[in-house]
């Protein structure tokens, strides 16, 4: 199973950063071998209004993942 380097996960982002600016940097790693050691990383919005179930659909949510490297 895949261990995160450092938890928890916690940033801030100031509302004048540029576009494209890096927030946070997640890191995890896996003792597995070939196939079985490839990570996917994936950001899903939780909105409190659905009681943190994931929303649906394009919700203009505001950043961006590398789902290869994090």
């Amino acid at each position: 199973a895949p261990i995160f380097v450092s938890t928890p996960f916690q940033a801030t982002v100031l509302e004048n950063v540029p576009l494209g600016y890096s927030v946070l940097h997640i890191q995890a790693v896996d003792a597995d071998s070939g196939e079985n050691a490839r990570l996917e990383y994936k950001l899903i919005e939780m909105a409190p209004s659905t009681g943190g179930v994931p929303v649906a659909g394009d919700s203009g949510f505001p950043f961006q993942i590398n789902n290869s490297t994090g």
